[in-house]
């Protein structure tokens, strides 16, 4: 079952098996001084695909029957991501949460809660989610993500844009966060339609990538504005990235927020 042939209510659904154990999420730091505005996160991302019994009117019983559910307060962020376009190095949906360290994932993977577990069991053939599967990544936020407005839209909407990299020999994190510093200081100086922009570090061995990159704009129109922008004005900043990782052709997603218990 290709998953880029489904509609998009399909993969906004996928977010709805989610923990409902109550870590904290009072190790999140704040620098406002420095390349790391807040982090480091734990990011997990899971596969998913629509199941044998996907449909509309499933899905949207679905979404329905997790609003009711009592939904833990620590889970810092969610969001899922729909393929855009043919070229993207994996066919299928993404969902992300975000939490404030391994150990509360793991706890909250590990609880046992008899009505979310009553709610997965009546879904999963609704939605197919890889949670044993699930891709752990650290992951900072190096500046504010309203410095050009707010990205999500008011049903939740953005458009993304992930560019998995390798560090070039002799290059590593040292030298990622100083080039990022560099970037805060030429974002700085523009102006931009909504955007913002995250780094993340994998925390599994199989890992093709050193770093994954990602853009995040209001709407795809933006993000191709931001691009020209960056293509005329950008070059010696890109030079400086060039330097320190090769990164892969990006990977398009429209995108919804789900969740967000990030702000003070």
């Amino acid at each position: 079952m290709n998953f880029k042939n489904k509609t998009f209510l399909a993969m906004f659904t996928i977010f709805f098996v989610i923990s409902c154990s109550n870590p904290s999420n009072e190790n999140t730091s704040v620098n406002t001084t420095g390349p790391v505005y807040q982090g480091p996160f734990y990011n997990e991302f899971l596969a998913c695909s629509p199941g044998p019994d996907y449909s509309d009117e499933n899905a949207r019983e679905m979404l329905g029957a997790w609003k009711k559910l009592n939904h833990s307060p620590d889970l810092l962020w969610a969001g899922v991501y729909a393929p855009k376009g043919d070229n993207n190095a994996f066919d299928n949906g993404w969902w992300e949460l975000m939490w404030p360290s391994k150990e509360a994932a793991d706890k909250a993977w590990s609880s046992e809660n008899p009505e979310f577990i009553e709610w997965a069991e009546k879904y999963e053939s609704v939605i197919s989610c890889d949670g044993e599967g699930r891709y752990p990544w650290t992951f900072y936020l190096p500046r504010p993500a309203n410095s050009f407005g707010e990205v999500e839209g008011e049903n939740g909407y953005f458009a993304s844009e992930f560019l998995a990299c390798t560090f070039n020999e002799g290059k590593g994190g040292s030298d990622m966060r100083a080039a990022v510093v560099e970037f805060n200081k030429y974002l700085d100086g523009i102006e931009s339609g909504p955007y913002f922009y995250g780094v993340y570090y994998p925390e599994f061995e199989d890992s093709q990538a050193d770093v994954l990159w990602g853009n995040w704009h209001s709407d795809f129109e933006t993000k191709e504005a931001g691009n020209e922008h960056w293509l005329e004005n950008g070059k010696e900043m890109q030079a400086k990235f060039d330097e320190i990782v090769t990164c892969n052709s990006p990977d398009l997603y429209d995108s919804y927020m789900l969740l967000n218990n990030t702000e003070e």
